[in-house]
C-alpha cells in the first residue's frame, strides 16, 4: 500500500512540473458585452519579449511589460483603453459607451493579434 501511495505521489508531482516548466502554458479570455470589451491572458513569462515587441509595433509604443504596468492607452484621440500587465499576465478594458466603432473594432483587433502571437 506504500509503494502505490508513493508511485502516486511521485507521478502527481511529475505531472505538475511538467506541465508548467516546459513554459507552454496559456489561457486567454474575452468578454464582449453591450457596454465593455475585455480581454486576459495569461502566459509563460518567456513569451513577454515576443509580445512587447508586437504591442510596440501595433501601438507605435513601447510599453515595458516585464515590468508592472496600469495605463490608458491612446488610440486616436478620443478612443483610450486601459492596459494592465506584467510578465506573463496581460488585461485590456475597453469602454464602448465613451468610444467609438473604429476604436472598439482597433482593440478588438489588437486582441487577436496578442492570441494569435501568444499561440504561436
Amino acid at each position: 500500500m506504500k509503494n502505490i501511495f508513493y508511485s502516486i505521489a511521485i507521478l502527481f508531482t511529475a505531472l505538475s512540473c511538467g506541465c508548467h516548466g516546459g513554459g507552454g502554458y496559456l489561457s486567454i479570455s474575452t468578454q464582449d458585452t453591450n457596454n465593455s470589451f475585455s480581454f486576459e491572458a495569461k502566459y509563460a513569462e518567456g513569451k513577454t519579449a515576443k509580445l512587447e515587441k508586437y504591442l510596440d509595433s501595433a501601438l507605435n509604443n513601447e510599453l515595458p511589460l516585464d515590468q508592472n504596468i496600469d495605463l490608458f492607452v491612446n488610440l486616436n484621440g478620443s478612443d483610450k483603453f486601459n492596459l494592465k500587465a506584467k510578465k506573463g499576465w496581460l488585461e485590456i478594458g475597453f469602454d464602448k459607451r465613451n468610444s467609438s466603432l473604429a476604436g472598439y473594432m482597433k482593440v478588438k483587433k489588437l486582441a487577436e493579434g496578442i492570441k494569435q502571437k501568444l499561440s504561436e
